[in-house]
């Protein structure tokens, strides 16, 4: 599988709904005051998704958030233009288990 560090335009993203058939849709659910803490939290500090990114993966020629879908819809709210993530380009479906493991 690759894998590479980028800088994910926050238009480019979209949310893990099903749109691929081999991925599970995203079970986490949360509360505005779980976005207003995480809000808070990446303006208290921003550069933590340098350390923490968000993980995508393609998906017709957008960036599919498979983790931190929170931290994506945090910094969305906040105005953010790009945020850190890790784009996966699974080669088998070994790589696609993998990203499935991930997304949990």
């Amino acid at each position: 599988m690759r894998k590479e560090r980028i800088k994910a335009k926050m238009t480019d993203l979209i949310m893990n709904e099903g749109q691929l058939g081999w991925l599970p849709t995203n079970p986490r659910q949360w509360t505005q005051k779980d976005i207003d803490l995480t809000k808070a939290s990446l303006q208290n500090d921003p550069d933590f998704t340098e350390e923490r990114p968000v993980l995508v993966v393609e998906c017709d020629g957008k960036l599919l958030v498979f983790a931190g879908n929170l931290r994506t819809t945090a910094a969305r709210a906040l105005k953010w233009e790009y945020i850190s993530a890790v784009l996966y380009t699974p080669e088998n479906d070994e790589d696609k288990d993998t990203i499935k493991r991930r997304s949990i």
